[in-house]
């Protein structure tokens, strides 16, 4: 303002206005009409002696608070075009710091107070009023709080005033760039890379993760080796290694899944499936130790799962001795009768998902039901983190509910003692009563899925419980029930498919009505028309009496049954008949002998010994073998006494030889998985022939005994190339 009235100079000096007028009149002020509302005339400030005008800029001073200025006249040292205007205001300044900002706008308010004044006493004399009121302290509180903001100086030393370089240079700055210009210089830090970089973080960038003192001492030494000079210190390595980002610090230390922790990743959106569209499955070793259902012993299922993605409801589980691909079926099976079958299955590329009863083309599950199957990357966890955290989340709770829990929140001591105590138990008792039996086990599973599915779950959509009055989100079941009708039916297995629809097949030809499974032939008379075609056979995994044959159009032919044309040999009458023939003669030469040693001698059997030596689990017959003597008959001297209880007794033993039960040797069971044969052959080592040999030396270099290794030598199943090789045991010296 260039012109004040009698009445704002009056406020601004403390004084009346009729000693503002008196003092007009003294120091000859000159006025003009006042074109504000209600009139008068006001004093122009060019007019006044510069005491009054400094007298009046300080009371302005010391009463003003932090405004924007009106528009500075065209002719003010200090005016700017109101479009540059306008480019400043909308300078962006996100780029700098918070502080940086707050010293941005201090010094702003300094450069429009300056502008203000400009234009009333000029440019020099308003800074120089600025920095007067500065060091007396008469600045208005709201300009006094921003000096120091303005200055940079937050610390809690002596706090520094306007200097007329640093109000000069803002208004310079602020005239040629904008707001920008005004930002403080930040620091910059020294962001070269030394020279000796790279050989300390070939020291310290390693997976045993060293400490920054070992990787500084093998530095030191490496260092030492090139040059004669000193190594940089810890010092200097600490503040370097604070300059790099974690992900490329941790680059060596960390490798694959552990490093993709520290990097970006890609989330995957659920809102748009539906209910059945994408089931994921996946499987773990239950954190607690159960007693296996054949022999007592402790040990830890396997649990698969099936998770419906849209809704996160769990629809199929299954419990299995051993991670196969029987178990994975089962739970799929129990998937598809429970949720439907869905239209994609997202899986790792584990052995019990990449089977042939399963992704065989044509005849594999998946194919037969019509589901597009996704693996995920391998080595990278995170493509199904939807699955893992299921999987944790419905089996950890349920395996912390018992006593032989074996997770790694459990306490160590008391995880110690439960395993002493099972194992003494089951020593002495054969059992024990910590140990959970499988069907306890299942009733604790099964009642946590349930649980889960009737939880609330984060990734669902959010709803007012009425009970409980206020929002939540939904759970799996609610979700499920909510979209079941509205948006997707399920797609059910038909009734009279389901047995058939769920057995694992595979392609055989037909030879004579029969076709070979597994070195078992299965017959039907339906069969013989198609002799030398090919049909597909599906097969029951926990029944081997029987197959279904279909074509490759998938339409079902028949239902063979094992050795269906088999026969005996000769009928069982007739071998009976001729086995007591043979017992007949082998009595007629014991006779003779006896008669030869003891003439008149006979061989008396009872009337139930046919029955008894034709029975192979008779007890021993009753063969009774008296010498008649003739009608003058020799002494008998004591030689031919031994020489007849030797006869005797050389033909009860044969007699007993004869009608004992000879055991039929045990048959070779039908192995449907790898794991099975092997756990058979370990179990029974007599029976190894030269190809099982074979077999298990190519089965020990498999990548599936790599990862079944730890199990088998849990269950005392251990491989070792002394079992292989006999030959090449040496004796213990």
């Amino acid at each position: 303002m260039d012109a004040y009235s009698s009445k704002e100079i009056a406020q601004l000096l403390g004084r009346t206005e009729r000693a503002v007028q008196l003092r007009a009149k003294r120091e000859g002020w000159q006025g003009r009409p006042r074109h504000a509302r209600g009139g008068g005339s006001e004093w122009l400030l060019s007019s006044m002696p510069k005491a009054t005008v400094d007298a009046i800029i300080a009371a302005q001073l010391a009463e003003q608070g932090v405004s924007l200025p009106p528009a500075l006249t065209a002719g003010s040292a200090l005016a700017i075009d109101p479009r540059k205007e306008a480019t400043s205001r909308a300078a962006d300044l996100s780029q700098l710091t918070a502080p940086q900002r707050e010293t941005v706008l201090a010094r702003l308010a300094f450069v429009r107070e300056v502008g203000r004044m400009t234009a009333v006493t000029g440019k020099e004399s308003a800074i120089r009023h600025l920095v007067q009121a500065s060091k007396t302290g008469s600045l208005g509180a709201r300009l006094s709080q921003l000096v120091p903001v303005a200055n940079a100086r937050y610390g809690a030393g002596e706090q520094r005033g306007l200097t007329r370089r640093s109000l000069y240079r803002w208004c310079a700055d602020y005239a040629e760039g904008g707001e920008l210009a005004l930002a403080p210089r930040a620091p910059q830090k020294n962001m070269a890379v030394p020279a000796w970089a790279q050989l300390f973080l070939s020291c310290y960038q390693r997976p045993q993760n060293p400490s920054l003192a070992e990787a500084h001492r093998d530095f030191v030494r490496a260092w030492q080796a090139e040059q004669p000079s000193r190594a940089p210190s810890i010092d200097a390595v600490r503040r370097f290694l604070a300059k790099v980002a974690t992900p490329d610090l941790q680059a060596g230390r960390k490798t694959g899944n552990a490093l993709l922790h520290l990097k970006p990743f890609i989330k995957r959106k659920t809102e748009k499936l539906l209910p059945g569209d994408v089931y994921t499955a996946d499987g773990t070793t239950f954190d607690a130790e159960i007693a296996h259902p054949d022999t007592g012993r402790p040990f830890k299922p396997e649990v698969v799962a099936f998770l419906d993605v849209a809704t996160r409801r769990c629809v199929g589980i299954s419990v299995a001795l051993a991670e196969s691909a029987a178990a994975t079926l089962d739970a799929l099976r129990m998937a598809c009768l429970f949720g439907g079958i869905p239209a994609m299955l997202y899986t790792d590329n584990g052995p019990g998902y990449t089977a042939d009863m399963l992704t065989r083309p044509g005849s594999g599950m998946l194919s037969r039901l019509g589901i597009q199957i996704a693996n995920a990357i391998p080595g990278r966890p995170q493509g199904k983190g939807l699955m893992e955290r299921a999987v944790k989340t419905i089996c950890v709770p349920a395996a912390k509910k018992l006593a032989t829990c074996t997770h790694a929140d459990m306490d160590e001591d008391a995880a110690h003692k439960v395993f002493k105590i099972t194992r003494a138990q089951i020593k002495k008792y054969g059992r024990s009563t910590l140990l959970p039996t499988f069907e306890e086990f299942k009733r604790v599973l099964l009642a946590r899925v349930e649980e889960y599915n009737a939880s609330p779950h984060d990734a669902l959509p959010m709803i007012v419980d009425v009970a409980a009055g206020k929002r939540r989100h939904m759970s799996p079941n609610e979700y499920w029930d909510h979209c079941l009708g509205r948006v997707f039916e399920p797609m059910p297995v038909p009734a009279d498919m389901i047995d058939d629809l769920f057995m694992p097949g595979t392609f055989r030809k037909v030879q004579n009505g029969m076709v070979r499974l597994w070195n078992h032939d299965y017959f039907a008379h339906a069969l013989a028309p198609l002799h030398g075609e090919i049909v597909e056979v599906r097969y029951d995994i926990w029944d081997s009496t029987y197959v279904t044959v279909w074509t490759e159009d998938g339409e079902k032919i028949c239902r063979a049954g094992l050795d269906a044309n088999a026969m005996d040999y000769f009928p069982i009458s007739r071998i009976e008949d001729a086995r007591a023939q043979r017992d007949r003669a082998r009595l007629k030469r014991l006779e003779v002998k006896a008669k030869a040693i003891a003439p008149g001698a006979s061989i008396t059997v009872s009337e139930q010994a046919p029955a008894l030596m034709a029975d192979s689990l008779s007890a021993r017959p009753c063969v009774t073998i008296a010498a008649q003597p003739e009608p003058e008959p020799a002494a008998a001297t004591s030689e031919d006494l031994a020489r007849i209880r030797a006869v005797m007794d050389e033909a009860a033993r044969e007699a007993e030889a004869a009608a004992a039960p000879r055991p039929e040797p045990e048959k070779r069971p039908l192995f449907h998985l790898s794991t099975e044969k092997y756990r058979w052959l370990m179990r029974h080592q007599d029976k190894w022939t030269d190809a099982d040999r074979a077999w298990l030396a190519e089965y020990a270099q498999s990548n599936e005994f790599a990862l079944l290794r730890e199990r088998f030598e849990y269950e005392g199943l251990v491989l070792t190339p002394a079992q292989l090789f006999p030959a090449l045991e040496t004796p213990s010296l």
